[in-house]
């Protein structure tokens, strides 16, 4: 009979051993598993630190969390894709270069090494919008569209931007996202096309005009437009490098900028409404951040100026009506009769004053003289009250639109010499003199007066003062009647893009988001 010293050798001792193995399972898968989650992120260029607990088979990771901004657009880096990214689930942010601003860290409790993960980076979505657009990148019309209705619940996959047909911005499952939007890049080495010298999102430009003469070539600018008007304006590269070594003069714009003014528009917000809508893009629907008031986007649309007022400024050439051709073969047949009588008049005057002696022909000459000068003071004020009667007849006129005074206004420039007879079309024009603006204050400063004033008498009547004001400044009317004519033309088209309006509405919306 066995001995308890064999049963304890033969069984206990085995039995021990075998509870034991799990534990030792366990410790060493723990091992392994620190071992691979370190050789990955030694592979990703991470930094991290590990602990295991070697009963428990659980590894501890601590991985830095950063807040991210784009790098400025003169930097290298801001073209190149990262060759250090990394490849661990949740750091698709490391495919492009970044300013990286660290916020703490995220530990995660892992069993296996593809559990891994790097915690996703926090950036504003405005910032990251602009950034891959700049880079290429366009919007996803129903992707957007689709955010905008449906917020975090928005599809997985559902692409916000591509390239070339290729999602490049995408939804991301919400994974600790903190109720934020939660987003992934899906980027290769081929988003890599557009270079310094391309146009910014957001930016327009404008191309090489002349207003008066072919000889006085405007050079191309590029400007940007913020919510409150212009913000920035600069000479094309190629250009400005001219301006650099004297060839060329840099524009000053510095009464383009927007200030704070009783004006309800002012000379800032004439010519943001005006750069709009001469560089508007319809391919994209991106045109930028400026959006034309509400107020002059009525205005724009209304019939305001009375059309006998045109006619009698000289700058509208049109036949009368048969109630003013009547009145214009009265006014003839009773000068003629006037001026008849005047001549007989003046006959039988001469024949009475031959047959006086020499003092009573002085004293009727002297009589005649105080009548002539009575009658001339008598029709200088018969002439005035006609041409009053015509001016307030005119005022009355029916209104004709904004068109209908564009067009004339080209006319008379041209017959004026204030416009090249080149037969550009009304948008060139208008874009000519958005440039023109730009160079030359004194012009813009008149321009924005005039549709300051024109804007004042939208809802009122025309009156002798307005008359006044546009008599006296006719040029500066026309190209004003020019610009609000090319403003009116965008609100036709429509101003806003639907993709325009989702994305503005989707950065304003989300703020902040998560991107990994």
């Amino acid at each position: 009979m066995p001995s308890a010293v064999d049963i304890i050798t033969y069984v206990g001792v085995p039995l021990a051993v075998v509870g034991v193995m799990p534990v030792l399972y366990t410790s060493s898968s723990a091992l392994l598993t620190q071992y691979r989650v370190r050789r990955t992120v030694r592979k990703n260029y991470l930094s991290v630190t590990t602990r295991v607990g070697l009963l428990a088979g659980i590894v501890e990771v601590d991985l830095p969390r950063f807040m991210i901004h784009s790098l400025p657009r003169d930097d290298p880096a801001y073209w190149t894709h990262n060759p250090q990214h990394s490849s661990i689930k949740g750091g698709t942010w490391t495919v492009l270069n970044w300013q990286k601003v660290a916020t703490g860290k995220a530990s995660y409790r892992i069993q296996h090494s593809d559990d891994l993960r790097q915690p996703q980076a926090e950036v504003d979505m405005a910032d990251l919008i602009t950034f891959l657009l700049d880079r290429g990148a366009s919007p996803s019309p129903h992707g957007l569209h689709l955010l905008r209705l449906m917020g975090l619940q928005t599809p997985p996959t559902t692409p916000l931007l591509t390239y070339n047909s290729k999602p490049v911005l995408v939804v991301a499952t919400p994974d600790e996202s903190e109720g934020r939007l939660s987003l992934r890049l899906q980027c290769d080495d081929a988003f890599n096309e557009r270079t310094p010298d391309s146009l910014p999102p957001y930016w327009l430009r404008l191309s090489s005009h002349h207003l008066k003469s072919p000889a006085e070539l405007f050079p191309p600018v590029r400007l940007f437009l913020g919510p409150q008007g212009l913000e920035e304006l600069k000479l094309e590269p190629s250009d400005a490098r001219k301006s650099s070594t004297g060839e060329l003069k840099q524009p000053d714009f510095d009464t383009l900028l927007p200030i704070d003014s009783d004006v309800e528009a002012g000379l800032s917000v004439w010519f943001a409404c005006g750069a709009v809508a001469v560089c508007a893009r319809s391919e994209d629907g991106l045109v930028s951040r400026y959006s034309i008031p509400s107020r002059i986007q009525q205005f724009s649309k209304r019939d305001t100026i009375p059309h006998d007022i045109l006619v009698l400024l000289g700058i509208l050439k049109a036949e009368p009506t048969p109630l003013q051709a009547e009145r214009e073969r009265l006014r003839r047949d009773a000068e003629v009769r006037r001026v008849s009588a005047a001549h007989q008049a003046t006959v039988s005057r001469q024949r009475e004053l031959q047959s006086m002696n020499p003092a009573e022909r002085a004293r009727a000459q002297a009589e005649d003289s105080r009548a002539l000068l009575q009658r001339m003071t008598e029709d200088r004020a018969r002439r005035t009250a006609e041409e009053l009667e015509k001016k307030a007849d005119a005022l009355v006129s029916p209104r004709v639109g904004v068109k209908v005074v564009a067009e004339a206004a080209v006319s008379w420039l041209r017959e004026a010499g204030h416009l090249p007879q080149d037969g550009r079309p009304l948008s060139t024009i208008a874009a000519a003199i958005v440039h023109a603006m730009i160079f030359d204050a004194e012009l813009a400063s008149s321009i924005a007066s005039i549709l300051d004033a024109w804007l004042g008498w939208m809802d009122l009547v025309m009156t002798d003062v307005h008359f006044d004001i546009i008599e006296r400044s006719k040029p500066a009317f026309c190209y004003a009647a020019i610009l609000l004519n090319q403003i009116a033309e965008y609100e036709h088209r429509g101003s806003a893009h639907p993709v325009a309006r989702d994305l503005d509405e989707c950065q304003r919306v989300w703020g902040k988001v998560y991107l990994g």
